[in-house]
Formats: C-alpha cells, sequence, structure tokens
C-alpha cells in the first residue's frame, strides 16, 4: 500500500518535534541575556552586534549541548519537554561560561600576575568578610 502523504506534511510533522526544543533554545537565550546584564530591569534591550552574537552563540551552545546530552545520558526516550529543558539549562549556563571567561580576560588585560592576584584576593575578602 502506498503512502500518500504528501512530501510537506512529513517535513511540517518533523517541525513540530524540533520547535519546542528551538523555543526552548531561544527562550534560555533571552534568559541569559537578562542575567548577563544586556536586557534591563525595564525589558529594554540595546541591539548592537556584541547582543547579536552572544544570542547566536546562547542557542548554539543549547542546540548542541543540548542534543549532545541528550544522546550521551539517553534521554532520547523521555518527552519533548523533558528535551526542551535540557537546552534552556545549556543556553543560560552556556552564557554563564561566556561571561566568566569574558570577564577573566577582561581582568587580565594591561595587568601583571600579581595584580590579578591582588584584585581576586581582595574580592574574595570583600565578598566573605575578613
Amino acid at each position: 500500500m502506498p503512502n500518500n502523504t504528501p512530501f510537506w506534511d512529513l517535513i511540517l510533522l518533523k517541525l513540530l518535534v524540533f520547535l519546542p526544543k528551538v523555543f526552548a533554545a531561544v527562550i534560555g537565550a533571552i534568559l541569559g541575556l537578562m542575567l548577563s546584564g544586556d536586557i534591563g530591569r525595564d525589558g529594554k534591550i540595546q541591539v548592537n552586534i556584541s547582543v547579536i552574537i552572544k544570542f547566536t552563540i546562547a542557542v548554539t551552545i543549547s542546540l548542541y549541548g543540548g542534543e549532545a546530552s541528550i544522546e550521551y545520558y539517553e534521554l532520547q526516550n523521555y518527552s519533548v519537554m523533558t528535551h526542551g529543558f535540557v537546552m534552556l539549562m545549556w543556553a543560560v549556563f552556556g552564557m554563564l561560561a561566556i561571561g566568566i571567561v569574558y570577564q577573566a580576560v577582561a581582568l587580565w588585560q594591561g595587568k601583571t600576575l600579581a595584580e590579578v592576584i591582588k584584585e581576586i584576593k581582595d574580592a574574595a575578602f570583600a565578598i566573605f568578610g575578613k
């Protein structure tokens, strides 16, 4: 018995499974931009090349890292919403990791190793008390 399902219907069905994952990746990227301070408390965002790059990197990390985690931890049998949650976490914590690396590089610019160590020590004492 031949399959009379049109080609576009098959593509649409495959997209319906993938779209919640992409939606979670985009929401996670927006949440990551909120945590990084690019989206202010009033909900306004200054769109520039830096924000576009951060958003793109967060979505990319979410899609690739999320799918890799789903395959590695054998979560294929769980629901699409579980997959979306994994991707959301990858987007948020991916942005966090990018922010940490960016701040570390910015901290290093134009300073000696002793100055960087002193700044880290002063910050730790300020946070945890003397």
